[in-house]
């Protein structure tokens, strides 16, 4: 590999002024000699050593991220997101994958195995010296274990610390949940039928406060035998769909694709055309929604933005301005679909 003391032998200077006029210093060298010391060092495909010069500067330009788990339907488009922000702002990342559902067989419960994982991961990268830290969720809850003896930059996404101490970065599930009640209301839709996650996860709260708070803005009474509780998966949305129909539903909000998949499965195999007979809204707006027969309505959330505002936040925090520890919240969009019709 080429050095700038190889450029500067082929070309009778100094290996100073070659670093100079490599790195645009006006005046280092006149312009005939400094257009050949770019032409030797193009021919010899010259390339800086970054490491080097953050050493010598004593910043290194790299962003840790640590992921719960890679392999989460959230996390890629996240990750992607705050490498094009670092990426456009001359950083690199450096990532970590604790892999918390495969190594503790879907278990991603916060414990002490988890916190020492967690701590042991941060310290490898503050070993790293990466400039600041953003730690990303593999499920939407509060995170009991806080980074220990360290400081620099540190931020959350698609999760949020017990204490407040570090900013978060969010969607907004209940006023999504609430714009989904309001276009099945707009539908003629008084009858809506609820296929939510387990009762313990925040995701399904907020989203049911989102759709009792339509039904209750409509002066709609909340009728708790249209709730049911499945566990994200698509049998439990087939189950409940036979439930929910038995009661007389005419339109289903299920609270992942999933479960709504399971309502299809049902329907297709009793003959019950969906978006004519029964209106059908998801969450999360998988990309096989719109290859649904019909296309499935769904809800967005901004994993791309969400990366990019974590992005932002290190940065923020990396130029010393002061940032605010309470969560972002980003708003979802909801798309909908043929899944969804007027009342009958």
């Amino acid at each position: 590999m080429a050095t700038i003391k190889d450029i500067a032998k082929l070309t009778g200077v100094s290996t100073a002024t070659v670093s100079n006029v490599l790195n645009g210093k006006e005046g280092a060298a006149g312009p005939v000699k400094a257009r050949e010391i770019m032409e030797v060092a193009k021919s010899l495909h010259y390339q800086p050593n970054s490491l080097a010069k953050n050493l010598k500067q004593k910043r290194t330009c790299a962003i840790g991220i640590v992921t719960e788990d890679l392999t989460a339907f959230n996390t890629p488009d996240i990750v992607d997101a705050i490498e094009s922000y670092c990426e456009e702002n001359g950083y690199e990342i450096i990532l970590a994958n604790m892999r918390l559902y495969k190594r503790y067989d879907h278990n991603y419960t916060d414990t002490p195995t988890h916190g020492q994982l967690f701590d042991a991961t941060v310290r490898n990268l503050v070993a790293k010296q990466v400039e600041g830290i953003i730690y990303i969720g593999y499920h939407y809850r509060e995170i009991t274990y806080l980074p220990s003896m360290i400081n620099i930059p540190f931020v959350y996404v698609y999760c949020y610390p017990s204490d407040p101490v570090y900013p978060a970065v969010l969607f907004d599930d209940e006023r999504a949940a609430y714009e989904v009640t309001n276009v099945l209301l707009e539908n003629g839709h008084k009858k809506i039928g609820v296929i939510s996650g387990p009762l313990s996860s925040l995701n399904a709260q907020q989203r049911l406060r989102g759709y009792q708070k339509a039904l209750y803005e409509q002066s709609i009474p909340y009728n708790a035998e249209l709730t049911r509780y499945g566990d994200w998966e698509r049998k439990s949305g087939y189950e409940i769909a036979r439930e929910l129909l038995g009661q007389g539903v005419s339109a289903i909000f299920a609270f992942n694709d999933l479960m709504a998949l399971g309502v299809y499965m049902y329907c297709m195999e009793k003959g019950i055309k969906i978006g004519e007979e029964i209106s059908v809204f998801g969450y999360d707006n998988r990309d096989i929604c719109e290859w649904y027969k019909p296309a499935l309505a769904s809800v967005e959330m901004p994993m791309r933005e969400m990366g990019s505002k974590s992005a932002e936040l290190i940065f923020s925090q990396i130029k010393r301005r002061k940032v605010d520890s309470q969560p972002v919240l980003l708003r979802c969009q909801v798309h909908t679909r043929e899944s969804v019709g007027r009342y009958r």
